[in-house]
């Protein structure tokens, strides 16, 4: 089966018969002692709850968490949004759908993002430095840490939570720090931009991103600052000669860049370019958080749900 139908276009009183992935599955009881499934469907374009209400035992023995399933069922209206009311799921036979249609992804592109980054590392002068990104950032095929940068998300949640977030993120902190390094004195420009390519690289372990996005375990366990700080000093080391002087700033960065210690930094930074980086970072993060907020607005709201990120709702800006 191909997928025809997504997850905005579903209107209310549609009979709906397509493909989701199942981003969340429960099993729960009703007041009158029914089991009942309760799952989390998406798409590309978005996310509704479905519930089974018939069958829940016999029709939760077919799929798992992050399965593919063919729904058929009808969609109402509940408390304002859209839900399905299920009759039917089926495991997605055949060879698994491309994730580009149930996973949202970089509006960018994921192509003019990379030659973005790739030119971003050509132009670092320092020779260490760049000799450093380009092994990181490598095209070939053995370029594991690559791939899997260019499609990592930039979070679970909390912003740029889409495939290639991570690396529009990072391009976009990138080429804002390479700006800062010509308007401010004393910036090491090289080391500014390197450290921004860098900053979040330990989120490309840090989370899972081959179905719905979560945290690995090692990822709870150490988080990415301490992870990307590990993985740049093995790197530095394993290209031999590189200056431990060097290493040392760019693990300063990567582990300062939350900028306080309630807000999961190890350290604070120390030097002009962490501070730098800190501010950037945290600003193009909150300026991604918003703009996918006003993109989530109900139609005709001026004002968003409660945001987790900025702790308050925000305004749209707009008046009647």
């Amino acid at each position: 089966m191909v997928k025809t139908r997504f997850v905005k276009d579903i209107k209310e009183g549609e009979q709906v018969r397509d493909l989701f992935l199942v981003a969340g599955k429960a099993q729960l009881m009703s007041n009158a002692g029914k089991p009942y499934l309760t799952l989390a469907l998406r798409d590309r374009t978005g996310q509704f709850e479905g519930r089974v209400w018939d069958r829940a035992e016999e029709i939760g023995k077919r799929f798992e968490r992050d399965d593919i399933v063919e729904v058929g069922g009808t969609a109402i209206q509940y408390q304002g949004r859209m839900q399905l009311k299920v009759n039917d799921v089926q495991k997605a036979a055949g060879a698994r759908p491309d994730l580009g249609d149930f996973l949202p992804v970089t509006r960018h592109g994921i192509e003019p993002l990379w030659k973005k980054l790739q030119n971003l590392v050509a132009g670092v002068a320092d020779e260490d430095l760049r000799r450093l990104l380009a092994h990181v950032f490598s095209d070939s095929p053995e370029g594991e840490t690559a791939r899997r940068f260019r499609q990592a998300p930039g979070g679970k949640s909390m912003h740029h939570d889409y495939i290639g977030g991570l690396l529009e993120h990072t391009v976009s902190v990138a080429e804002i720090c390479r700006f800062l390094s010509a308007h401010y004195e004393g910036v090491d420009g090289g080391l500014l931009v390197t450290g921004a390519l860098l900053h979040d690289i330990g989120k490309v372990e840090e989370l899972s991103y081959e179905g719905t996005f979560d945290y690995t375990d090692e990822g709870r366990l150490l988080g990415h600052l301490y992870m990307g700080a590990e993985w740049v000093s093995r790197e530095c080391d394993g290209l031999g000669g590189f200056p431990p002087g060097k290493k040392i700033l760019l693990k300063h960065m990567i582990l300062s860049h939350h900028g306080e210690l309630e807000y999961g930094s190890p350290k604070r930074p120390k030097t002009l370019e962490a501070i730098i980086l800190h501010f950037v970072e945290n600003m193009d993060a909150k300026a991604n958080a918003f703009t996918e907020a006003m993109a989530d607005l109900r139609e005709g709201a001026r004002w968003t749900e409660y945001s987790r990120m900025f702790e308050r709702y925000l305004f749209s800006g707009k008046f009647e």
